[in-house]
């Protein structure tokens, strides 16, 4: 099991980050824009752009997979990018279209990334399919908890400061993962093998063999 690996756990700290952004901006980026001002149509209007910009920003990531020598200037950009979308909603959400773009562009990427690091970071299938169970059990369970704390800061803080700071300071943390999350193997000789007892040399006698 990957458990043990640093590097599985960078992997899994950017899966997890990347999922808490995302399903956060999908639960309450409407309401954001709404409360400074946006009308409920165009709020609705804008996530799908977030939406669609995410998606047309997932294909075109992979041909930069292609010649990419190493993920991390990619991923750190990108986790950047979202950071800078976050830092905008908290200082100037007037001109929510580019937030919106911003963040799809932002999200949609790293969500391939975060994907791809399943695959890129594992020796083979069977280390793939353990790094993969472990960053997506912990991927989903703080998308599942994100958005219920962003919406429970904006209750206890009767206002968007005290939870867009705190995504702030998540995609500052995937940036910096990203740094680690985007180069090396998680190796096989990571995972332990079953002790199958002191080893025989060949050149032993068996029982009632005569010595030579």
């Amino acid at each position: 099991l990957p458990w043990r690996s640093g590097l599985a756990w960078a992997v899994a700290a950017f899966m997890g980050l990347q999922s808490l952004g995302f399903y956060v901006v999908v639960t309450w980026l409407p309401q954001v824009f709404q409360d400074n001002g946006v009308s409920a149509a165009k709020a609705g209007w804008l996530l799908f752009l977030f939406q669609a910009v995410a998606v047309l920003t997932s294909l075109a990531v992979p041909g930069a997979l292609r010649w990419a020598r190493d993920q991390r200037a990619l991923a750190a950009i990108c986790s950047a990018i979202l950071f800078l979308g976050y830092l905008g909603l908290l200082v100037a959400p007037e001109p929510a279209l580019l937030w919106s773009i911003v963040l799809g562009l932002g999200g949609g990427a790293c969500l391939v990334l975060a994907l791809a690091f399943l695959g890129m970071r594992a020796q083979d299938a069977a280390g793939a399919g353990a790094l993969s169970a472990m960053a997506q059990s912990i991927g989903y369970l703080l998308a599942a908890v994100g958005p219920v704390v962003f919406g429970l800061l904006h209750t206890v803080s009767s206002g968007w400061q005290v939870p867009l700071v705190l995504m702030c300071v998540a995609a500052a943390g995937q940036t910096a993962v990203a740094l680690v999350a985007g180069r090396g193997t998680v190796l096989r000789a990571e995972v332990q093998e079953p002790d199958r007892g002191p080893s025989v040399p060949e050149h032993a006698s068996s029982p009632g063999q005569p010595k030579t």
